[in-house]
């Protein structure tokens, strides 16, 4: 297991969807690029502080998801499900799916759409939650809300101290990274004041890998104007953060 930044990464060369080499995996984003240090620039005002937090980013699988919940210190009784991104396509039958497993886990989902939520509505309903489940489709749109709601706030400090878990897939899990510019989409209705994440990891999730995306996020991973890290994977895999650690697992 190498370590990077104090971020720990495990995984297998054959069984991921690396955008480059292992063991250096996310840390080679481009031709010599190198692992972020302190005094970097472009890392100092959105580094993570490795803490208690728990985090679950997926790309469409749940396979691995139950195994997740059942080992987070605390059994949690209820998840807070964000459909916001999946407002601006015409069906989005995952978000059922997803809460469907949800309950049979044992858990009560209250449902949480950012668009046009208040404050204080994002703060009572997480307030009751151990869990936030974040779900996919558009990143810029979702962004919008996470910003114009106050979830940003609510949600990154009770994430870090470890009172919530955080579960993101495809948009929702590269919310938790740095920066969302690589998202930016004509077809995407949002129109967020700034493209910065909720940084909770230092890397972007780019998920769906095998859906021919492959190539494209190679482009992106390459790209000299972006300071942070990469991480492609395919729909049967997701990375489960724990504290200081990542590792990608399968999750058909």
């Amino acid at each position: 297991m190498s370590r990077n930044h104090g971020w720990r990464t495990s995984g297998s060369r054959a069984s991921a969807g690396f955008v480059v080499n292992w063991p250096s995996a996310i840390w080679r984003g481009r031709p010599g690029h190198r692992p972020p240090h302190h005094g970097d620039s472009g890392w100092q005002t959105r580094r993570v502080t490795p803490g208690p937090q728990r985090l679950f980013l997926g790309s469409a699988g749940l396979g691995a998801l139950p195994s997740w919940l059942a080992s987070l210190p605390v059994t949690p009784r209820r998840v807070v499900l964000v459909p916001t991104a999946a407002n601006p396509l015409p069906s989005a039958p995952y978000l059922q799916a997803a809460a469907d497993l949800l309950e049979a886990e044992g858990l009560a989902v209250d449902r949480l759409d950012l668009e046009g939520a208040a404050y204080q509505d994002v703060r009572q309903v997480l307030g009751r939650a151990q869990v936030v489940f974040v779900a996919g489709g558009y990143a810029m749109f979702l962004l919008e809300h996470v910003r114009r709601s106050g979830f940003d706030r609510l949600a990154v400090s009770a994430v870090r101290e470890g009172a919530l878990a955080y579960v993101g897939f495809s948009a929702g899990a590269a919310l938790a990274g740095p920066d969302l510019r690589t998202f930016q989409d004509e077809e995407d209705p949002g129109a967020p004041v700034s493209t910065a994440g909720l940084g909770l990891v230092p890397f972007v999730v780019l998920a769906h890998r095998n859906r021919g995306r492959a190539a494209r996020h190679d482009r992106q991973a390459d790209r000299p104007d972006l300071p942070w890290p990469m991480i492609s994977i395919n729909d049967d895999q997701a990375i489960a953060v724990t504290g200081a650690g990542w590792e990608i697992q399968p999750s058909p």
